[in-house]
């Protein structure tokens, strides 16, 4: 039975740890006030899990959650942004709200679905 400080060790990290093994294990989980408890029973006809195997991929599963934590708000931030870019519009357009739109905006099917091989638009079969 393996034990990870509570203090140390993420619930996320021990359950996605976990879950790389249950291919080749059964893996059952418990905690107390101060440990996380890992039992790995091995399956058979499947390469047995080495403690020091799980050991090396809870460190990994904990890196890559704080890597998570601290770099958040800056996925947050990039996916507002990219979203948003559809929403933006030209100031003059918001001063004047009955500003149509000119036509060149507009696309026709036949300019999108294009076939990119073609370079000049003829068919070449």
């Amino acid at each position: 039975m393996m034990k990870f400080n509570r203090e140390l060790y993420s619930k996320t990290a021990l359950l996605k740890a976990a879950y790389n093994f249950t291919d080749r294990a059964y893996v059952h989980l418990d905690v107390d006030n101060k440990y996380y408890f890992v039992e790995l029973y091995d399956k058979e006809g499947f390469e047995a899990v080495e403690d020091d195997e799980f050991l090396n991929e809870m460190l990994s599963q904990s890196v890559r959650h704080v890597v998570y934590q601290q770099t958040k708000d800056i996925r947050e931030l990039l996916m507002a942004r990219a979203m948003s870019t559809t929403l933006v519009t030209h100031p003059s357009a918001q001063e004047d709200k009955e500003a149509e739109i000119p036509a060149e905006a507009y696309f026709s099917e036949d300019k999108i679905l294009q076939d990119w091989f073609k370079s000049d638009g003829a068919d070449t079969e």
